[in-house]
């Protein structure tokens, strides 16, 4: 037996073909062994799944990217038979969306039964095509994720060996991301985590590629798939501009312009079908999802999010909240009128938003301390116990602490470092910001993981014992 090993290790060391094949195929068969148990049932109670379900509903059955008329999908026949505990949510929050309901809104933004804005296209045309061909069997969307976990795995290889020209930091990286727990969880939950940390990850991929070897070919499918992450969350439309300064400061190539040039054009190409369905259908240009007032006024409102706040170990009392300036915009909406639509509404919530925030300065800047602890900490509201929290902790830990340490030897790779470091670092500022939690930066943990691996290997290379020179060798060296 270990023989067998030993010969498995030194294949595994000097044959990357069989590297790479072990590394995904293990990834492969793990991600398929964990939807297994799940079978065609949607696993609850992740609302957002619905969500997009339904979203994928609208634009099968119905032939518009919007909220149905008609709620629909297994989340809602399983809280019909299941019905929530009274408190479940704050009080507030049942109120504000009793309001909702009745006006026939979704978050009081959009109107049930007509096209909106307020999702990004990609993901809801990706579960559509899903829906188209498979139906409700969910084992079958859980395998398009098996498949996207297991490309993320083979990208990360292929960065860490090429970006930091060592193929121990993409092997290391590989396997770790190979059996992730958050990786591996959002291999079983149908949202758009799967997407986006593939599409990130094929960015990021053919950006290395682009470094090392300077094509059109690269220069074009970086725009693509930056393009589609956007098209995914549009909030990384903000990071796009470092990515073509990065390609212009690390490539020294005669054409890198044109490059970037064309980068720049199939990102553009990628979203002009959204942004001209978006002018027909508000005759305004439109470029994001019409949705940030309702992410200001809900990630800012104590009220309304009570109970995530708690869950994560902070409560602000009663006389803290009543002391807040302009403290009516946390206590409901403006009232709109019948004719504003998503854009007006979004806009006034904006506009009204910002009003708060200066207002309370104070208030925001704690706000904002607690979702950057949130965003770059372990814990999750869908961590439930010691159990889950450790095993969090136990994977995740390591992964912060080696990003951390590789500040003080990344500078010697600073062409290979500064855009993982820039985009973890976009990611936690924005979340930061705006909407705090472990899932949202989920997507930036593999070039986390990345960084990691090179500090590992750093610190190998500190704390190794050199390997003695054999005798005859050295008495050799001496003759000649």
């Amino acid at each position: 037996m270990i023989p067998l090993l030993k010969r498995l290790y030194s294949r595994f060391r000097t044959d990357e073909k069989f590297r790479i094949w072990l590394i995904v195929t293990v990834a492969f068969a793990l991600r398929f062994l964990l939807i297994l148990p799940h079978g065609n049932g949607i696993v609850v109670p992740y609302r957002d799944q619905n969500t997009y379900y339904s979203l994928a509903r609208a634009l099968v059955d119905d032939g518009y990217l919007g909220v149905p008329r008609e709620p629909r999908g297994p989340y809602l026949e399983h809280r019909a038979k299941n019905l929530r505990s009274i408190g479940f949510y704050p009080a507030f929050h049942d109120s504000m969306s009793a309001v909702w309901d009745e006006q026939g809104f979704l978050y009081g933004m959009v109107e049930w039964g007509k096209p909106n804005s307020f999702f990004e296209p990609l993901y809801p045309l990706f579960t559509a095509g899903m829906y188209l061909v498979f139906r409700n069997n969910f084992f079958f969307w859980r395998l398009i994720n098996v498949f996207l976990g297991t490309l993320l795995v083979f990208l990360v290889y292929d960065v860490g060996k090429r970006a930091f020209r060592d193929y121990r930091v993409g092997t290391i990286a590989a396997v770790y991301v190979c059996f992730y727990p958050h990786f591996l969880f959002y291999t079983w939950i149908l949202m758009a985590e799967s997407l986006l940390l593939t599409l990130l990850g094929c960015g990021f991929w053919a950006y290395y590629r682009y470094l090392e070897t300077p094509r059109w070919s690269w220069a074009a499918l970086i725009g693509v798939f930056f393009g589609a992450f956007v098209l995914t969350r549009s909030f990384l439309i903000a990071f796009f501009p470092f990515i073509i300064l990065f390609m212009l400061i690390f490539t020294r190539h005669r054409r890198r312009w044109s490059y970037a040039a064309l980068s720049i054009l199939t990102f553009v190409v990628v979203m002009a079908p959204w942004v001209y369905r978006n002018y027909q259908l508000h005759g305004r240009f439109v470029l994001l999802s019409t949705r940030g007032g309702y992410n200001i006024w809900m990630r800012n409102n104590p009220y309304f999010i009570a109970d995530e706040l708690k869950a994560m170990g902070v409560e602000f009392s009663p006389e803290t909240v009543d002391k807040l300036h302009y403290r009516e915009y946390i206590l409901g909406y403006p009232n709109f009128t019948t004719d504003q639509g998503e854009l007006e509404r979004n806009d006034i919530l904006t506009r009204e938003g910002l009003k708060f925030i200066k207002a309370n300065p104070g208030f925001f800047l704690e706000m904002c301390w607690i979702r950057f602890k949130w965003t770059i900490g372990y814990k999750g509201i869908g961590l439930k116990g010691p159990l889950m929290n450790g095993i969090s902790l136990l994977s995740y830990g390591p992964v912060l602490l080696g990003f951390l340490l590789s500040f003080i030897w990344g500078w010697r790779r600073f062409a290979a470092m500064l855009p993982l470091w820039a985009v973890v670092g976009y990611f936690v500022f924005f979340y930061s910001l705006t909407h705090e939690g472990l899932r949202y930066r989920l997507p930036v943990d593999p070039y986390m993981i990345l960084l990691s691996a090179f500090s590992a290997l750093a610190i190998y290379k500190l704390v190794a014992v050199p390997k003695p020179v054999p005798i005859e060798i050295e008495h050799a060296g001496l003759q000649s």
